[in-house]
């Protein structure tokens, strides 16, 4: 069984973004290693993947990827995240056996010290859908102050600094109502944390259930993996944070919808 991951930058997301995944790649504890690493690449203009490939040496990624690899990514594919999942399940599709792994991260992504841990710890003879619990910075927390974060030892709901806004149910079990005292843009909240686990965020899937997630191509977003809870392997260790970035580009003219802007922006 093969491991591979794929890490995702596109516009938005610039060096700083690079920098801060490539360093919780780094920081990863034990000794456990993906067999392979592509860069995929939708903004070459803007961040070339030489650029990439030189951030790979500075931060050491060959002592946790055995090789890496840049995506031969298509100009001419849609702009979306739907587009991008498609053309990555395509490709394992024709390059790796069904059993293999498939890591998805973006780059506005920084892992806990404990994420690939979690990740190799899993018996291999499963189909695998993991998704680790997800922390939003807002938008003014420096990089120190997430790498902070990402040191401790398991995810944590809700505390000090951290307000607790959904679960994967979307049921009443939030801050919102367990901690009335507490409003989510009060200055002592740094981050918002969720245990949502089908919208895109960090997946890691067995190559032949990928096909099951929902897949759409309009604007930024476009995939769901309703069809893979079935599968779904869970932790209360690793989680994931968040760097905040903005979406308005070529394709997409608005910012996020509903409250959570106000929230990251507070």
């Amino acid at each position: 069984m093969k491991t591979v991951l794929f890490f995702i930058t596109h516009k938005t997301l610039g060096e700083e973004h690079a920098r801060a995944t490539f360093y919780s790649i780094q920081k990863q504890s034990g000794s456990d290693m993906f067999d392979e690493m592509y860069i995929y690449n939708s903004h070459q203009e803007e961040l070339s993947n030489e650029f990439l490939l030189e951030l790979c040496g500075e931060y050491n990624i060959s002592s946790k990827v055995r090789d890496i690899k840049v995506f031969p990514y298509q100009q001419e594919t849609n702009k979306s995240l739907g587009a991008d999942y498609v053309a990555i399940m395509e490709f394992c599709k024709h390059n790796y056996d069904k059993k293999d792994r498939i890591l998805i991260l973006k780059s506005d992504c920084v892992l806990s010290k404990n994420y690939f841990k979690d990740l190799f710890s899993i018996p291999e003879d499963l189909k695998v859908f993991f998704v680790a619990p997800f922390v939003c910075a807002k938008d003014r927390i420096t990089d120190q102050e997430i790498f902070e974060y990402s040191d401790r030892d398991s995810f944590v709901r809700s505390d000090d600094i951290t307000f607790f806004v959904e679960d994967q149910t979307n049921s009443g079990d939030n801050d919102f109502n367990n901690r009335k005292g507490v409003n989510v843009t009060d200055e002592c909240i740094k981050f918002t944390s969720c245990c949502v686990i089908t919208d895109f965020s960090c997946h890691y899937i067995t190559n032949d259930i990928m096909y099951k997630a929902t897949i759409q191509f309009q604007s930024w977003g476009g995939v769901k993996f309703y069809g893979l809870t079935d599968y779904y392997v869970g932790t209360k260790n690793s989680f994931v944070i968040h760097k905040y970035h903005d979406i308005k580009s070529d394709n997409r003219q608005t910012d996020r919808e509903g409250p959570v802007e106000k929230w990251l922006k507070s």
